[in-house]
């Protein structure tokens, strides 16, 4: 059965095919987009628009649970092999796309681009690649496309392919647009918390002088440490971890499957979390990363049993569907707003018999802190669509305006400070930023919670 929204969408969708063969869907993460494009699919097959249905999405663990959710609407095969109503592959799988190139050329299909942000149009980096391989030859061999994402915009601030764009301010245009206002509203998805730990209390002593700086922010805009340095010093992760682990503790005596994301920001980051995870709190986890070629049958594991935590550098930050994930630890280097917003995604989905709030735990670096507190864009608007020359001169562009409510940044609701002591990080070449450090010291923390209200 399909929300009120996806129902919306289906119908505005069916009908704007009769007049145009694009459709570009905003719909917040956790919002259900994968169910609402086979149901779409399913529309256009029953009414003899199109004979077969290619889906593209950025990984193979997204890929296959595309492929489960498509078989089960359409109650056909959808492995692209005889006898199946179409295929699921991944953005990487265009480069050797020559065969299903011929194939879409002799048949009606609906191309579906599932995360279409990966997918930009001036073919400079392997992304851009993919966008400009799309718009060349399968924009103009399928019969429908559409498109989803949850964030409608890219970093680079290139264009997405088969957006359309406002001129002269370079605004997406959505066909429909469903954010995580209304996903809230509708209680499709969960209300996030985040909570932003500061370090109120750092002493960093090098070359014979001392300084200490009294938040997170002064040190590393003041400071010869980098945020790198912090996220893998072992009491920053003991202590967001505990503040994780007390959480998900509380909502699995109500919900006894409810599950913990902690992001990394490297191979080694994610073991020395692992390690601590167990030593300080008796808590086993799954690792997952891309150097390792079961990871995602570990993922598929994780999602249907019952275990408590599953460590990932990157393949958990997009699409991947764990819908018991309640609490997420955030602990990678990357402080891009999309990607912030893309691992919040992953546990925001609304599942029964669990808690209608997700919780983040990151710490308070300046950026991330600005991202929370304005959740309720769905388009930011630093993210317009850049109309160079050179974009200009490689892509033909065609056009959305931010929607949003309120959120309320919570100064009153202060945790205690911890008191830690002291601790040291000794020097070590690969953590610090071209070091010139001896010690780094830290004694205290402070947690701000910055919730989300409509």
């Amino acid at each position: 059965m399909l929300r009120a929204w996806q129902e919306q969408c289906l119908f505005q969708a069916v009908t704007s095919y009769k007049n145009q063969s694009q459709f570009l869907v905003l719909a917040s993460p956790g919002a259900g987009k994968t169910l609402l494009a086979a149901h779409i699919a399913k529309a256009l097959i029953n009414s003899g628009d199109i004979d077969y249905v290619v889906c593209f999405s950025p990984s193979r663990i997204v890929s296959q649970s595309i492929e489960e959710t498509f078989e089960k609407t359409l109650k056909r095969k959808f492995n692209g092999r005889l006898g199946a109503i179409g295929a699921s592959r991944t953005y990487h799988s265009l480069s050797n796309a020559a065969e299903l190139i011929n194939d879409l050329a002799a048949t009606r299909v609906l191309v579906i681009f599932d995360e279409i942000h990966h997918c930009a149009g001036n073919g400079e980096s392997p992304a851009n690649a993919w966008g400009l391989q799309l718009l060349s030859t399968i924009q103009h061999l399928a019969t429908y496309t559409l498109s989803l994402t949850g964030t409608p915009w890219r970093t680079d601030t290139l264009p997405i392919s088969f957006a359309k764009y406002s001129d002269p301010e370079g605004n997406i245009i959505c066909d429909y647009s469903y954010d995580l206002v209304d996903a809230i509203k509708d209680k499709v998805c969960r209300m996030p918390q985040i909570t932003a730990v500061d370090i109120e209390k750092v002493t960093v002593k090098g070359l014979g002088k001392l300084e200490t700086y009294t938040s997170l922010q002064s040190l590393l805009s003041e400071g010869e440490v980098s945020y790198q340095t912090v996220i893998r010093h072992p009491e920053v992760i003991k202590h967001l971890l505990s503040l994780s682990v007390h959480r998900l503790n509380i909502l699995r005596k109500s919900s006894p499957n409810a599950g913990g994301l902690i992001v990394a920001s490297s191979y080694e980051h994610a073991l020395q979390i692992q390690s601590i995870l167990l030593d300080q709190f008796k808590k086993k986890s799954t690792l997952v990363s891309c150097r390792h070629d079961d990871s995602p049958e570990l993922i598929n594991r994780f999602r249907q049993d019952n275990s408590e935590w599953i460590i990932s550098i990157a393949m958990i930050s997009e699409g991947t569907d764990i819908p018991r994930l309640q609490v997420c630890c955030s602990l990678t280097d990357v402080t891009t707003e999309l990607y912030f917003r893309q691992i919040l995604g992953r546990i925001i989905r609304m599942t029964k018999d669990q808690s209608q709030h997700a919780n983040m735990y990151m710490l308070a670096e300046p950026n991330l802190v600005e991202f929370a507190e304005r959740l309720n864009k769905a388009i930011p608007g630093t993210y317009n669509y850049q109309k160079t020359e050179e974009l200009l001169n490689s892509i033909d562009t065609p056009n959305s305006t931010n929607g949003g409510s309120r959120n309320s940044y919570r100064d009153d609701v202060l945790q205690p400070e911890t008191d830690l002591g002291e601790f040291i990080l000794s020097n070590d070449h690969d953590l610090l930023k071209k070091t010139c450090l001896n010690e780094l010291t830290m004694s205290s923390f402070r947690s701000k919670i910055i919730s989300y209200y409509l």
